[in-house]
């Protein structure tokens, strides 16, 4: 009878035991269909005008891995991800074959070969900015269905680095629909059921207002892991202020760009948080000596040096959200500010005898803080008896125009390259500083290697002339119930397929 009882007792124990795992599982599965129905909601200070990455007005990053996939992609801590490549071997110093993942599908039903990789890089040229990055002479040949050959005096991971900027389109849907890259799309009705847009990517297109909202669903083909998230509601609102206020009435989950002013509003919420994404980007001061023959005196340039509260900068205008910037090694290498002494500072320019008064061609940028740096220049120089009088500019032209017509120059770098020569490379060719470092190239009346080029830019001769005054992170916002962790490239991009829900923030 007592064993007729236990074995009572034990069955029921087991039935509870699992009635209680399936109500588990059947919880889990009731949490992942809400997070699957949830829309998020993202707000951007741009939506784009066209659905094509190589249009004049170009797909932002964010977007473009949104419907495309490239052969490879930059992940974290410096990891390069194969996406569309399954594995390269090398054939010879300049030649490497790749070889595609095989049964990945476009959002029109054609199957990925080899040709729209070859035609999706003759689009990429067509592109003026694309040019500037993949103007290194760069040959592919199809070999067969799933094999190509990529030709080029590139080293390998530099050629990888360019080589996730290459968004692979259906060169089939393309050309049989007769797509213009260039033409900007005009604001469309939801629901939308075609657009000039077909990728491998992890979502597609559901709804799109050119210029002020794009909306994503799920790509349900997609040859990877389904996002956690099937819905995301892309929404432009231009003011920093006004993407904070929604953030904090709920009215988004997500938003893009906060003002370094308003992190503590958030921080000091316990259901938001920030996230700061740190890419290659600097504020670069110039000292010019090419308008002022005094700066060619070491004096005078460490008396510049020494006027400038870096510290302060960093403090009172970035407030936390940047640093010190270090991806060069210049005279910042060891991620300390240089020493602010005003006293030394006016002691030496009067000393010299430096002009009472001196200016400063500044590029506009508002997202990178350059009127604020700007104004606190001027105060800085006051304490040292220099009136600096500054001319702004808006347009790249008007730089050209002017920029050796100063004594001082503030512009911003920013790239989103991660290999070391390809990073030089940028900076000498495609930032606003390149007339001037050139003009400091030419001095040497011969061609220079780009080694050498890198050597004379990191070494005593041209540091004292170029100050990099701060790295500003990408400040982003959110609700805690979002992992944002797990969406950002070391390059500061972010794959939102890959957000998820915040475990530590569910109870």
């Amino acid at each position: 009878m007592g064993k007729r009882i236990l074995l009572l007792l034990f069955s029921k124990a087991i039935v509870l035991c699992f009635a209680l795992s399936l109500s588990g599982l059947n919880a889990a599965i009731i949490d992942t269909e809400l997070h699957n129905q949830k829309v998020v909601q993202i707000a951007v200070t741009d939506i784009p005008i066209s659905l094509s990455p190589y249009a004049t007005d170009a797909l932002q990053d964010q977007f473009s891995h949104l419907f495309f996939d490239p052969l490879v992609r930059w992940g974290q801590e410096r990891k390069l991800e194969y996406r569309l490549l399954a594995k390269l071997k090398t054939i010879n110093k300049n030649k490497t074959r790749f070889y595609l993942k095989k049964n990945i599908y476009f959002h029109s039903g054609n199957v990925l070969t080899s040709k729209d990789v070859q035609w999706s890089f003759q689009q990429a040229l067509n592109n003026k900015y694309l040019q500037r990055k993949l103007q290194h002479k760069i040959k592919i040949t199809p070999v067969n269905r799933y094999q190509l050959d990529i030709e080029t005096s590139l080293t390998q991971p530099q050629l990888l680095d360019y080589l996730t900027h290459l968004f692979v389109l259906d060169s089939a849907y393309y050309q049989k629909n007769k797509i213009e890259h260039n033409v900007a799309q005009s604001a469309l009705s939801p629901p939308i059921t075609s657009l000039p847009l077909s990728g491998t990517g992890p979502y597609q297109v559901a709804s799109y207002y050119s210029g002020v909202n794009l909306r994503v669903q799920a790509n349900t083909h997609y040859w990877q892991n389904q996002p956690m998230y099937k819905t995301i509601n892309f929404v432009k609102i231009k003011s920093p202020e006004s993407r904070l206020y929604a953030l904090l009435a709920d009215d988004i989950d997500i938003s893009e760009s906060v003002s370094s002013k308003n992190i503590n509003s958030v921080n000091f919420l316990e259901d938001k948080n920030v996230y700061q994404a740190r890419g290659a980007n600097a504020l670069f001061l110039t000292v010019n000596e090419l308008n002022n023959d005094l700066f060619n005196r070491q004096t005078a340039r460490n008396a510049i040096h020494l006027a400038i509260n870096q510290s302060g900068i960093l403090k009172h205008i970035l407030y936390g959200t940047g640093g010190v910037y270090d991806r060069f090694r210049l005279d910042t290498s060891q991620g300390v500010a240089p020493v602010y002494d005003a006293k030394r500072a006016k002691y030496l320019l009067g000393k010299i005898g430096a002009p009472k008064k001196m200016s400063l061609l500044v590029k506009s940028d508002p997202n990178s803080y350059t009127d604020e740096v700007a104004f606190a220049l001027i105060n800085m120089f006051k304490k040292v008896d220099i009136q600096l009088k500054v001319i702004k500019v808006e347009t790249e032209k008007e730089w050209n125009l002017f920029q050796f017509n100063h004594d001082f120059t503030l512009s911003v770098w920013q790239s989103d390259l991660v290999e070391e020569g390809n990073v030089y490379h940028d900076i000498f060719s495609n930032s606003l500083l390149s007339g001037y470092i050139n003009a400091h190239f030419n001095k040497q009346k011969r061609s220079l290697t780009m080694n050498e080029k890198i050597m004379l830019f990191e070494g005593y001769q041209l540091s004292d002339y170029i100050m990099p005054l701060f790295s500003r992170n990408k400040v982003w916002a959110n609700d805690k119930q979002f992992d944002l962790q797990t969406v950002f490239s070391v390059n500061a991009i972010p794959y939102w397929h890959l957000l998820t829900v915040n475990k530590k923030s569910t109870p």
